[in-house]
């Protein structure tokens, strides 16, 4: 039998050091608490705690642990420490607490997003890939999910995250090509991932900050499978020319014509004047 993840509930003291305050989220890799550290380095700070117990949950976080305590960027969430119980396979890794929750969430709650302020969640996330780019990572798992706002004084900011199915350019074999249909760049399909693959993600999360949806939305999954795999999709209305251009560019189909980094997105959208 697998064994199965501890749940606690709000009161309860996770591994004598951080009290549950809440729950904050549960999904494929085990659940998430807001936790107040009780003693220690941590008393008193309000953080997050994931808690994952079966192997492939395990596994998949451990990678995550081992490559966020690397890095530290003000838009990429940070990695306080982490925690293996060996003998009862339990791994604990604390984040800081991104109290706006995700990109997702908060997009569908206002009802999509201005241009001015999707364009900022678009240059927070650009600054936190272009960190990654430079290290010779492609993070290959880029959605709405993945993206965490956090209240600094009066405004919001953006910082990626789930780096679970993180790559290191040159090392991707076939095999291992996943992601989240409706974001997955055109030539992920056939087996071939760039940092340009991020960067169609990335069109597709602006896309959807503005409209609600991914660019290739159906109801029927086979065919979005198909404009998905195609790069078709309907070019955007209601934007001004600067923004449907940029859109343009992101989702380009040849990677070979997109951008080929997170760096040059930047300096595009600064040369543009779009930030």
């Amino acid at each position: 039998m697998e064994p199965t993840t501890p749940t606690f509930k709000k009161g309860d003291t996770i591994l004598g050091y951080y009290e549950v305050l809440d729950i904050i989220g549960r999904g494929d890799f085990g659940v998430v608490y807001k936790v107040k550290g009780i003693k220690g380095r941590y008393r008193g700070k309000i953080l997050a705690l994931k808690v994952a117990s079966n192997p492939y949950a395990v596994e998949h976080l451990w990678k995550e642990a081992q490559t966020l305590i690397l890095l530290n960027h003000p838009n990429i969430i940070s990695l306080q420490s982490y925690l293996y119980k060996k003998d009862k396979g339990e791994l604990y890794v604390l984040y800081e607490l991104m109290d706006v929750g995700d990109l997702k969430e908060y997009v569908l709650s206002k009802g999509g997003l201005s241009e001015k302020e999707a364009l900022k969640v678009l240059w927070n996330v650009t600054n936190g890939l272009a960190f990654l780019h430079s290290r010779g990572y492609i993070h290959s798992d880029i959605k709405p999910e993945n993206v965490f706002g956090k209240k600094v004084l009066k405004s919001i900011v953006w910082k990626l995250g789930d780096f679970g199915l993180l790559k290191i350019r040159g090392s991707v074999s076939v095999l291992d090509v996943k992601g989240t249909l409706g974001y997955i760049a055109p030539e992920v399909f056939r087996g071939e991932i760039h940092r340009s693959s991020d960067i169609f993600s990335l069109g597709c999360l602006f896309y959807f900050t503005l409209f609600q949806q991914d660019p290739f939305h159906s109801e029927d999954r086979k065919e979005k499978l198909k404009r998905n795999k195609e790069g078709l999709y309907t070019p955007p209305s209601g934007v001004s020319s600067k923004v449907k251009k940029l859109i343009e560019k992101m989702l380009e189909k040849d990677y070979t014509k997109r951008f080929r980094t997170a760096q040059e997105l930047k300096e595009y959208l600064t040369s543009e004047g779009l930030v």
